[in-house]
């Protein structure tokens, strides 16, 4: 009798019932037993759904409880219509909602640690060797030309580190939707000397030419500094997978899409690693022994928080063919 509405309808069948009881018993006896038997089919029937709705209470509560143990799985189709019924949705749209941010933060979590860890690897050889080469510099007898040598080489191994951090913070504030895009209009040869630019120093050091074919009047509507930043990581790799050859430029335009179309006639891409290219830190077989894997995952990043896509064609031995497209605003 601990249930405050159990003890509220009892009181009040009592307070009901006990006058038509008294009126029943004066009038005669089979009224009276009339009426006790519909009270207690009444009372019966009154445990009967308290019971169910009870029972549906505790599911309830147990899905509940299950929710807060992190686990999320409730069947929408459980109840029909009611008051229940409308409690049972609201709590699956909360569920669905804590799955997803439950799902959300995982991903996340995974990420950092992922992102930790492949720092953690690309920073580690190169530091590595740098100590190694501080110890050897501090021997009485080493040679002024051997430490100037090595000199050389710490100081390249910086430069490549400082690149690297800057790289994955850069990715880092991609993959958190952090970069503010400011796009303006910009001739598409203008933006392919910006990003020719980038890529010089990889071109010159490869022996590499090469050809624009683009348009004076192809005009693009993209942030400039990061969309030339995506095109030179392209450029970049062509130049490096190309040595002695050539790199062309092409673009052209639809009613529907914008095209750029960067090929060289390298070595081409080793089939198994088509599908991985753009993956962060992923490096193919043809990779370079100092190729870190992240400028292409970089650049399609770039371009897709851009409305644009990135994806690679390839024959080995006899180059690659790197695809953007953007999707043209019709007015």
């Amino acid at each position: 009798m601990r249930n405050r509405e159990i003890k509220i309808f009892i009181l009040g069948c009592i307070g009901l019932c006990l006058p038509f009881f008294l009126i029943a018993a004066a009038a005669s006896r089979e009224m009276l037993i009339v009426c006790v038997s519909l009270a207690a089919v009444l009372i019966s029937a009154f445990c009967l759904f308290t019971a169910w709705r009870y029972r549906r209470l505790r599911q309830l509560n147990d899905q509940m409880r299950r929710v807060r143990e992190g686990l999320y799985q409730m069947n929408p189709q459980d109840y029909e219509e009611g008051e229940l019924s409308i409690l049972h949705s609201e709590i699956y749209k909360v569920t669905v909602q804590l799955r997803e941010s439950a799902e959300q933060l995982q991903a996340q979590q995974q990420f950092l640690s992922d992102s930790l860890s492949d720092i953690s690897h690309q920073l580690k050889t190169p530091l590595t060797s740098m100590m190694m080469m501080v110890d050897l510099m501090q021997q009485p007898d080493m040679d002024p030309v051997r430490q100037q040598e090595f000199l050389r080489l710490i100081a390249a191994q910086l430069t490549r580190m400082r690149w690297l951090i800057q790289s994955l913070l850069k990715m880092a504030k991609l993959q958190a939707g952090a970069v503010q895009f400011l796009p303006n209009s910009i001739t598409i040869r203008a933006l392919i000397n910006k990003a020719l630019s980038q890529a010089e120093a990889e071109m010159l050091r490869n022996n590499v030419e090469w050809v624009l074919e683009c348009p004076e009047s192809f005009v693009l509507t993209v942030d400039e500094n990061w969309t030339a930043e995506a095109l030179g990581n392209i450029l970049r790799n062509c130049a490096e997978h190309a040595p002695n050859g050539q790199i062309r430029i092409l673009c052209t335009r639809t009613a529907l899409v914008d095209q750029i179309v960067i090929e060289d006639n390298g070595e081409g891409i080793d089939p198994q690693d088509l599908p991985h290219l753009f993956e962060r830190f992923y490096r193919g077989k043809n990779a370079k022994p100092d190729s870190v894997g992240i400028g292409l995952a970089m650049s399609q990043q770039i371009l897709a928080a851009q409305a644009g896509t990135l994806s690679v064609e390839s024959t080995p031995g006899r180059g690659s063919r790197f695809l953007i497209r953007f999707v043209r605003q019709v007015i």
